[in-house]
Formats: structure tokens, C-alpha cells, sequence
């Protein structure tokens, strides 16, 4: 059995007990304490569910890779400036 904390609530429940049952929302699976959570989750889930960040990397064909422009992926933010030559003294 597995624990999981309704998105409601707060409460850690086991998923084969689940008291007020499960919903999907954006093919993701909620469980939750009592129905009266579940039904508030049905009213407003964006209220509930917690913002999806995508994750700074990518994997392809089993290689791990930073996303470009994530920190350590080499890309242009991290590129030298280009050289300044108007601020350096003539040479004759």
C-alpha cells in the first residue's frame, strides 16, 4: 500500500483506504480523506493542484542533457562578450 496527502486537506491517507475515493484532473490521480474534500476538489481543482514545472533537463535516448539556457548548459548566457577594441589606445 501507498501513502499519498489529500490535496485538500493536507491529511496523509493509504490509497487502497481512501475514505472520499480518488478524481483525475489533467491525467494525474488525487485521492482524498472524505467526500466533502473530494468535492471541494471537484469544484476548483486548479486551486488544488500545484503548479507543474518542466524539469531544466531532457533525456534522449538515455542521455541526460541541461535544457539550453539552464544553468550549466553552456548556452548563451554563458558566451564571453565580444571584445571591446574602440576603448584600447591606438598603435602606430
Amino acid at each position: 500500500m501507498s501513502q499519498v496527502t489529500d490535496p485538500v486537506c493536507g491529511m496523509t491517507i493509504e490509497t487502497a483506504t481512501a475514505a472520499g475515493g480518488r478524481a483525475e484532473h489533467e491525467s494525474q490521480r488525487f485521492y482524498f480523506c472524505s467526500d466533502s474534500c473530494r468535492r471541494a476538489f471537484k469544484e476548483e481543482p486548479e486551486r488544488f493542484v500545484p503548479e507543474r514545472h518542466e524539469a531544466p533537463y531532457t533525456v534522449k535516448g538515455g542521455v541526460t542533457a541541461p535544457k539550453f539556457g539552464s544553468a550549466g548548459s553552456g548556452g548563451l548566457e554563458h558566451d564571453p562578450l565580444p571584445e571591446r577594441h574602440d576603448d584600447r589606445p591606438e598603435r602606430r
